[in-house]
């Protein structure tokens, strides 16, 4: 009888196992994605201060800067 009814419950054995591993696998997933996201951020908020201060190198005047609340 436990030959039959053993491979049964193997799969509800190791669901905590398994269950870390994918949250895991998920939190390294997201972690790359955010932290691309922030690189990608960066690479614009320094862009776009560079256009802002070479406008404001032609115009003659000081370089204005962006509030935080539109790049943020």
């Amino acid at each position: 009888m436990n030959q039959l009814v053993g491979p049964l419950f193997l799969p509800l054995t190791r669901w905590a196992e398994n269950s870390q591993r994918t949250a895991c696998r998920n939190a390294m997933v997201a972690t790359t994605a955010l932290a691309a996201h922030r690189r990608e951020r960066d690479e614009t908020r320094e862009f776009v201060d560079s256009v802002l201060a070479q406008r404001a190198r032609r115009a003659g005047a000081a370089p204005p800067s962006l509030p935080a609340a539109r790049l943020g």
